[in-house]
């Protein structure tokens, strides 16, 4: 998969804290749940200690740019 969508994901991340849950639970499904086609090289790149620096910048985030989910 194209460098653009691990980039895309991440930063869909960032700014959506329902995906973001979801991606604490199951990486996989986060992301195609999210519509983003990842190979299991790329999944296995992005590990829990990712997730949770991901979580301490999206905290940080101005809330105009972030997404909030139920």
């Amino acid at each position: 998969m194209a460098q653009e969508a691990v980039e895309s994901f991440l930063g869909r991340l960032l700014t959506d804290d329902q995906l973001r849950r979801r991606a604490v639970s199951s990486l996989q499904e986060a992301a195609e749940k999210g519509g983003y086609r990842l190979s299991q090289e790329e999944l296995q790149a992005i590990r829990l200690d990712d997730l949770i620096r991901i979580e301490t910048v999206a905290v940080q985030l101005d809330r105009a740019i972030r997404r909030f989910g139920g």
